[in-house]
């Protein structure tokens, strides 16, 4: 696995049907922060973008033709302290959807799903991979 060519940054953009609801709920249960929101004419937002440790999603409403879709989503946000995230996540009430684990690859993870029903996981890697035998990696 070639680490030397990760991106310096990805910014999903994603269409949801409230951005106003999706933001909150990344803001007040996941500990985003807010960058920045556009409002529509009838006062809902139509764009926001926020953050966390330099993850950034954008949330829209539909425009331009764009329509939101049926199609499985899961996004991968690397934390610095995996253990403490999933602790304050839970702390907070907000349901776990996969337990916290460390997998074969390294990476120490967990998932909530969003209010749009996407997964999002929180990963650090702790470990060098230990595939499983009859594993092949190129």
């Amino acid at each position: 696995m070639n680490t030397a060519a990760r991106p310096s940054s990805v910014m999903p953009l994603r269409y949801v049907e409230s951005v106003d609801a999706m933001r909150e709920f990344y803001l007040d249960k996941l500990g985003f922060d807010h960058l920045m929101g556009m409002v529509g004419a009838d006062g809902q937002l139509d764009f926001s973008i926020v953050q966390r440790a330099g993850a950034m999603l954008m949330l829209s409403r539909p425009q331009n033709g764009a329509t939101l879709t049926s199609g499985s989503v899961e996004i991968y946000i690397e934390v610095d302290d995996v253990d403490a995230y999933h602790d304050q996540l839970v702390g907070a009430a907000v349901p776990i959807h996969q337990a916290l684990s460390t997998q074969w690859w390294g990476d120490r993870n967990f998932a909530v799903v969003d209010p749009a029903g996407h997964l999002i996981w929180f990963w650090k890697t702790v470990a060098e991979m230990q595939p499983p035998e009859g594993v092949t990696l190129i």
